[in-house]
């Protein structure tokens, strides 16, 4: 049985192909569910802004509204600009973003919980709770040495910002620890990205 998140992406990849506009009975009809189940999904896509309608008589045609957001203009225009630099160059900026927003993530999360250092449990829910407030959906694995993030839902749609969402975790536990190292996961066929968050040194042979 597919998940929520399958069936809406399901729907947005269908109407997507039709850029003219479709029915909900066409909707339900490729999908092979009925109107009320998806009345409910197209509610919910609507809120997220990633649907909309129009009203003809009696019927709906859904259709993919034009996205122009501040936030959507900004990072494209940061993604295209990570494409287009060296590795070098990249690095340096995922470096320097990440220090300067993982500073401050680190500070408000300190204020929020009123305390002077954070503990691995407080740094779990903060990485977590900056992924759901950016759109995306992590699965988190912890240890005394590592925080592990799963992303079953890219909040970016982006590699190259999935790599700045890391080394701002990176940075904040670098903070509150004295050391911490970033390490990222690509995407494959079959398998997640992973934004790992070293919090130990190695020991050196």
């Amino acid at each position: 049985m597919a998940s929520e998140y399958e069936v809406e992406n399901k729907i947005i990849d269908f109407v997507k192909k039709n850029p003219l506009g479709v029915t909900s009975s066409q909707i339900a009809k490729y999908l092979g569910i009925n109107r009320i189940t998806l009345t409910k999904y197209l509610a919910i896509i609507r809120q997220k802004a990633k649907l909309d309608f129009k009203q003809f008589g009696m019927a709906k045609l859904w259709y993919i509204p034009v996205d122009v957001t501040k936030e959507g203009f900004l990072l494209k225009v940061m993604s295209k600009s990570m494409t287009s630099m060296s590795p070098e160059q990249a690095r340096a900026l995922t470096e320097s973003v990440g220090n300067s927003l993982g500073e401050e993530m680190f500070n408000a999360y300190k204020g929020f919980y009123n305390v002077q250092k954070l503990s691995i449990e407080h740094l779990e829910y903060a990485f977590l709770d900056i992924g759901s407030k950016l759109g995306g959906n992590f699965k988190t694995k912890s240890s005394f040495s590592r925080i592990s993030l799963e992303a079953l839902k890219d909040p970016f749609g982006n590699e190259a910002m999935l790599r700045i969402l890391c080394a701002v975790f990176a940075k904040m536990a670098a903070a509150n620890f004295g050391f911490a190292r970033a390490m990222f996961y690509e995407a494959k066929e079959g398998k997640n990205a992973v934004l790992e968050v070293i919090l130990v040194k190695e020991k050196q042979e």
